[in-house]
C-alpha cells in the first residue's frame, strides 16, 4: 500500500506542479492571491487566448450597468473614450473572435450581477450565422465559478507559461500577429478569411429568438438596447456580395432593425470608401467616428433606426424571465 501511494503521488506531482504555477502567476486574475506577474504582461499574453475569462472575471469583481457587446470591432472600442462623450461608465464586454451566442450568454450573466441601464451590441453577418457558434463564455463561466477549473485549465497553464516566460525574459511573444506585409494581410482578409467566414451560411433562427427574448428582457427592465452594424470596407462589402449573401444581409437588417435602435456603418459611404480608414477591410483604424456616430449625435456616417414595434414572437416571450 505505501509503494502504491508512492507511486500514485509520483504520477500526481507533475499535475500538482503545474497547478501551483497557475496559481502562482495567476494569468487572468481569478485567485486573486498574486501579483509576481504585472497586468502589463498578462493583458499582452494571456488575454489573447482567452479573452472572455479575462473580462468575466473583471466584470464579476466590479459590475458596471452599462455594456458594449460583441466581437473585435466593438472590443475595440475604449469605454474612457465614450466616458469623454457622454460621462457615462461602461463596461467593454465584447471579445476578439467573439460570436453572437457568447454575445448574449454575456448579456444574462451581467445581468443577473447588476441592473443593466444600457446594452449596445455589435452584429454583422458574419456572426449572424448558425454556423458561426464557437462559445467560450461557457469554459470561461465554468472557471469563474470554480477554481478547481481554473487550476487545471490547458489554455489557462499555457496562459501561466507565457506569461511567467515574458516577464522573466522581457521578450515579448507576439499572439496573432500576422507576419505578413499590411497589403497581403489586407487581401488574404479578403480572399481567404471572408470566404472561410462566409462559405457556409445558415440564418441563424434559434439565436435569433434568443436574440428577440434578449430584447423583450431590455424592455421589460427598462435597459436601453442599441444595436450596432460596424463598419467595414467597401471592399469587403463588395466581397459579401460576389460570395453571393447581399439577400441574406439584407434579412439580417431587417431583422435588428425590429429588435431596438439601430445604428448601421456598414454600408458605402465617404467614410467606408477610405481605405487609409481602416487597418484591414474588418476594421477602423480608430473608432472616434463610431463613438461619434453612436454615442456623440453626428449623423454623418450612419444610418439610425428605431424599431417600428415589437416582433411576435418577442412579445410573446416578454413574460418569460430569461435563462
Amino acid at each position: 500500500m505505501r509503494r502504491l501511494l508512492g507511486r500514485a503521488a509520483i504520477l500526481c506531482l507533475p499535475f500538482i506542479l503545474l497547478s501551483a504555477l497557475v496559481a502562482v502567476v495567476d494569468p487572468y486574475d481569478r485567485l486573486g492571491i498574486s501579483r509576481l506577474v504585472p497586468d502589463s504582461v498578462k493583458l499582452q499574453e494571456a488575454v489573447p487566448l482567452h479573452n472572455p475569462l479575462w473580462k468575466l472575471e473583471r466584470f464579476s469583481r466590479a459590475p458596471v450597468g452599462r455594456l458594449i457587446l460583441g466581437d473585435s470591432s466593438m472590443a475595440s472600442l475604449r469605454p474612457e473614450d465614450i466616458r469623454a462623450v457622454t460621462g457615462q461608465e461602461y463596461f467593454n464586454f465584447a471579445y476578439g473572435g467573439g460570436t453572437l451566442i457568447e454575445a448574449v450568454d454575456t448579456y444574462w450573466f451581467a445581468k443577473r450581477r447588476i441592473h443593466l441601464d444600457a446594452v449596445y451590441l455589435g452584429i454583422g453577418l458574419i456572426n449572424f450565422n448558425e454556423y458561426q457558434n464557437l462559445d467560450r463564455f461557457t469554459e470561461a463561466n465554468a472557471m469563474v465559478e470554480n477554481p478547481l477549473k481554473y487550476l487545471t485549465n490547458r489554455v489557462v497553464l499555457e496562459a501561466a507559461f507565457l506569461s511567467a516566460y515574458v516577464d522573466m525574459t522581457g521578450v515579448p511573444v507576439a499572439i496573432g500577429a500576422p507576419g505578413v506585409s499590411p497589403q497581403a494581410f489586407w487581401r488574404a482578409q479578403l480572399d481567404e478569411s471572408l470566404p472561410q467566414l462566409l462559405h457556409e451560411y445558415r440564418y441563424p433562427s434559434e439565436l435569433a429568438g434568443r436574440l428577440e427574448q434578449l430584447a423583450a428582457d431590455c424592455r421589460r427592465n427598462g435597459t436601453q438596447l442599441v444595436i450596432v452594424i460596424p463598419p467595414t470596407h467597401v471592399e469587403l462589402q463588395e466581397k459579401v456580395t460576389a460570395l453571393g449573401r447581399s439577400a441574406d444581409e439584407v434579412r439580417f437588417k431587417a431583422f435588428v432593425a425590429r429588435l431596438a435602435t439601430v445604428y448601421d456603418l456598414d454600408y458605402p459611404n465617404a467614410f467606408t470608401r477610405d481605405r487609409a480608414n481602416f487597418s484591414d477591410p474588418f476594421h477602423p483604424v480608430s473608432d472616434r467616428t463610431t463613438i461619434a456616430e453612436v454615442w456623440g449625435n453626428r449623423r454623418e456616417y450612419s444610418r439610425r433606426s428605431e424599431p417600428s414595434g415589437a416582433p411576435a414572437a418577442a412579445q410573446r416571450l416578454s413574460t418569460s424571465q430569461g435563462p
